[in-house]
């Protein structure tokens, strides 16, 4: 193996390097050195750490999310793969609901009617539960059950809606003002 010139001079005059000692100074920025590639990695350390902290954040709220709206989601593509005329049916029945809810809100009413609504929500929540574990044969009778739902929210929207409106004539009279107008 070859030595270079460099390697062998100092292996030549070893003791006369060795005999000196650096400076304060030469010290002092070796030091200085020292501190700033420190400070560097506490620095890129904490960045790290942050980052870390974000993916893991979004992490917990992606699984959360697939976890809460996933099962949503799950039930109505196998609701639209069980009885499609279903899905049909639902959208008209929920755009039902949602106008007669409209109308309702001009009224002062009942908890009592809400709970009622509330509690057949329930129900149909646990009808479609049922519906993703159906067996075969069954799931018509379940689908059925479900619109069956929707037709009694309906007429209990209406129902309500129609006394309100005989109590509180006025009212009625300005919505239909204000459906004219429009």
């Amino acid at each position: 193996m070859q030595r270079d010139h460099l390697e062998q001079f100092i292996l030549d005059n070893r003791e006369t390097f060795d005999g000196s000692t650096p400076g304060l100074r030469v010290w002092g920025e070796i030091n200085h050195e020292l501190d700033r590639r420190q400070s560097r990695r506490m620095i890129l350390w904490k960045v790290s750490r942050a980052a870390a902290v974000v993916v893991a954040l979004l992490a917990c709220g992606a699984l959360i999310g697939v976890y809460l709206f996933g099962d949503q989601m799950q039930q109505a593509a196998a609701l639209e793969r069980i009885a499609p005329e279903y899905a049909e049916a639902e959208q008209y029945y929920q755009e039902q609901i949602h106008q007669k809810y409209q109308q309702l809100a001009a009224y002062r009413r009942d908890d009592i009617v809400e709970k009622d609504l509330a509690r057949l929500d329930e129900v149909m929540q646990e009808l479609r539960q049922e519906l993703l574990v159906a067996p075969k044969g069954k799931e018509e009778e379940i689908v059925e059950d479900l619109l069956q739902s929707y037709q009694a929210k309906v007429a209990i929207l209406e129902r309500v809606l129609a006394r309100l409106q005989e109590a509180s004539p006025e009212i009625n009279k300005k919505e239909e003002n204000e459906e004219t107008s429009i």
